[in-house]
């Protein structure tokens, strides 16, 4: 298998000048390292013309610990799980009505219960033998828990989520509500039992640690029963016992640590053209915050339990809002406006960590008006923003909303899905907008508490984020362009980063009209520390620069194609399409040849002297769109290649539905390792493919190589066609690679 193995970087990319490239690499190799940035640099001396940023080793604070999605749709079967992985996100809320997971007839009704010394003497009781005790029918739960395909929007399983959650590590944020608590103490009792026996069950089996208490009381849908704060305020001290009291007694009985994390006020927003409310009084047509905020009272009652006494902890943990239709400059006020009056309004005098469970550029009904959606160059050029704002000032979390577009009650998909979902069958994804893209690079960047932010200047005053991945030896730089913006030069002055030095190699992902997640440059960084480069309008860039290390390179050894209708190529070209327009499955219904795909197979059974599995795997195809426009596909890694040397056709050809021209078995034999572009002109296509390749436990690796149609309406490449090299291309550098950094 041929192969090589290099202690430097190769050199190429779009959008560095050569001229740049030279010089740096010239003075790179006379040098051991690189020159030391001003002390104390405000503005960078940029090139005529051009953006300066500079980065300094000062530590900015964390990078965000909690990235995150709403789930939809999650059934056994689906390939949900891959998807998930694949975005990269490390947290999930989902919402589980009451309703449906913790029916009356499971719990003992309350009755003899009229004060709050009756319902103390109940709960003591419960307590004592939980899961012996006559008032929890577990019997009916643990069914529910188990087979129960919840029937609203969000179709799923409750253990088998949150079971493949925890395979994942991804956190659960539990939605569990039922508008109850408008009620006598019997009444109450019931609710108590229910927050009580969900959070046993999650904790014992899944180590679930954070939930929210209701969502959106402020909103006027909640006033039937939220009559006023005081029901509210009440209902927050008990569901705040139920819960901390089921993970304590689990802990007890199971020997675990774990911590109840109680989120609150879960309002629909902090602030508002109009002001600070919700977080403040609000004197609209909602009486019930005509006094007091709803993030104002909840706070105030941060340390009173439901018995009306002063406590020595905090009867929830994290400030819970919502936020739609704003941009970043929105959310760099309202952070500091929230720590702010949580100092003002908390008995401590503390700040508490905040989340924001619920985002989006828009909101449902905005999406469904405005004539844009999440594959809109200003709308995930805002969300990068967005995520910029938030983790400089340094919210414990975003979760946003959501992760499919599954379908509403009046027939028509989630606007604000940031993936394509079937909304029927298994419930499979069927890929992934610009927006999601741009999430998924973020959470590659800045995801987890363990990466450090750095200080950054841009002299434009726009916000750019710098994280240091010590574990990994890299640096992560975000830069969003500013929406609206034409293309301009940015010089990046990296030259006080930890891993700048000899060696060290910059490599810039872009989402934008063109791209969608791939590389676009991959080059050493130049020896002076500083490189300017062009910046595409409407594009977002995560720019990482890692500290030298080992390469190995792999050439593909064996590559197949395959064509509806048409007969297999053994040429110097691979090719990827989707059925002309008109076509019924994989074939034209003019009987011309339909659908493309391709797949790669890599013999790893070389490895270097490094055995840890690599810090870095890139996927290398040289090819363009054969109109010369540019071209997207998706990339799968393929564990098995057992289809090695068989002669291929269009039925015959593996993990290849070939009626639907859509990759199968995702999750257990594909997994989604991103999207390939390629250039209108004949060039080099670079895609990270590292994480998907941690599924390979073997010597061998194979791709398939494919463009699906995400939804129906997804029909702007019909008839057209990617052009690949294949492993017999005479010039060796356009065959297809992978190269392995450690």
């Amino acid at each position: 298998m041929p192969s090589t193995t290099s202690p430097e970087p190769s050199v190429s990319g779009r959008g560095i000048s050569r001229r740049t490239l030279l010089g740096g690499i010239g003075a790179a190799a006379a040098m051991s390292g690189l020159p030391a940035a001003p002390a104390g640099a405000a503005t960078p001396p940029s090139a005529a013309g051009a953006v300066g940023v500079v980065v300094q080793n000062e530590s900015a604070g964390r990078g965000m610990p909690l990235v995150g999605y709403n789930t939809g749709h999650y059934m056994p079967g689906s390939n949900t799980s891959a998807w998930l992985e694949y975005s990269r996100v490390n947290a999930v809320r989902f919402f589980a009505s009451f309703t449906q997971w913790a029916p009356d007839e499971a719990f003992d009704g309350g009755a003899g219960i009229e004060s709050v010394q009756d319902f103390d003497a109940r709960k003591a009781q419960l307590r004592s033998d939980p899961e012996r005790s006559p008032f929890l029918r577990w019997d009916i739960l643990e069914d529910l828990f188990e087979n129960q395909v919840y029937s609203d929007t969000n179709h799923y399983q409750l253990n088998y989520q949150v079971a493949e959650l925890q395979r994942l590590g991804v956190a659960p944020i539990m939605e569990a509500v039922e508008l109850a608590w408008n009620r006598p103490w019997s009444g109450l009792w019931l609710q108590w039992q229910k927050h009580y026996a969900f959070t046993y069950h999650l904790a014992r089996h899944y180590d679930v640690e954070r939930y929210n208490f209701l969502n959106e009381p402020d909103h006027p849908s909640a006033a039937g029963d939220i009559v006023d704060q005081a029901v509210y305020v009440r209902g927050l001290q008990l569901a705040s016992d139920a819960i901390r009291s089921a993970i304590a007694d689990v802990n007890s009985r199971y020997g675990k640590s774990l911590r109840a994390i109680v989120q609150a006020p879960v309002i629909t927003h902090a602030s508002s053209s109009k002001g600070d409310d919700h977080m403040d009084a609000d004197s609209d047509a909602d009486p019930r915050d005509d006094e007091h905020g709803w993030g104002e009272i909840s706070l105030r009652n941060l340390r009173t339990d439901y018995h009306g006494e002063t406590v020595e902890h905090d009867i929830f943990d994290v400030f819970d809002t919502h936020q739609y239709n704003k941009t970043a400059p929105t959310y760099e006020y309202e952070i500091a406006m929230m720590r702010s009056k949580m100092r003002m309004y908390t008995p401590t005098g503390v700040a508490l960590p905040i989340v924001y469970s619920e985002f989006n550029r828009r909101n449902t009904g905005a999406f469904e008006t405005s004539g844009d959606d999440l594959d809109t160059p200003a709308i995930y050029c805002d969300l990068a923003g967005i995520w910029a704002a938030a983790a400089a000032g340094q919210v414990e979390g975003m979760i946003a909303f959501k992760f499919q577009n599954t379908m509403r009650a009046n027939g028509i998909p989630y606007g604000t899905g940031f993936y394509y979902v079937a909304n029927e069958g298994r419930y499979d994804i069927h890929g992934v907008t610009k927006a999601g893209e741009v999430n998924r690079l973020f959470a590659k960047g800045f995801k987890g508490d363990a990466k450090e932010l750095l200080t950054v200047a841009a002299d434009d005053g726009r916000i750019v984020l710098a994280a240091h991945d010590r574990e990994a030896r890299r640096c992560a730089i975000w830069l969003p362009h500013p929406t609206g913006t034409p293309a301009e030069s940015v010089t990046l002055d990296l030259r006080a980063l930890p891993v700048a030095r000899r060696g060290s190699e910059v490599v810039v992902e872009e989402v934008s009209p063109t791209h969608s997640g791939g590389i676009v440059l991959k080059a050493p960084l130049p020896g002076s520390g500083r490189l300017t480069l062009e910046q595409p309008a409407d594009s977002v860039w995560l720019v990482t620069v890692t500290a030298p290390g080992p390469i190995h390179r792999v050439e593909a050894h064996v590559d197949a194609h395959v064509r509806s209708g048409g007969e297999t190529s053994g040429g110097d070209m691979l090719g990827v399409s989707l059925p002309a327009a008109g076509a019924i499955g994989g074939i034209g219904t003019d009987g011309a040849t339909g659908a493309e795909v391709s797949y790669l197979a890599f013999d790893l059974d070389h490895p270097p002297v490094e055995a840890r599995p690599p810090r870095q795997a890139v996927l290398e195809l040289f090819g363009s769109g054969e109109d010369a426009a540019p071209f997207t596909f998706t990339a799968y890694v393929v564990i098995d290649t057992a289809w090695v040397g068989q002669d291929l056709t269009w039925e015959t050809a593996p993990y290849l539905d070939p009626d639907g021209v859509r990759a199968t078995e995702v999750g257990t034999t594909l997994f989604p390792a991103g999207q390939v572009s390629l250039e209108g002109a004949p060039g080099t296509a670079r895609l990270d493919v590292t994480d998907a390749l941690r599924h390979v436990d073997g010597d061998a690796v194979g791709f398939l190589l494919i463009r699906e149609r995400r939804r129906a309406e997804d029909n702007a490449d019909d008839g057209r066609r990617g052009e690949i090299a294949s492993v017999r291309a005479e010039e060796s550098e356009r065959r297809p690679r992978l190269v392995l950094s450690w």
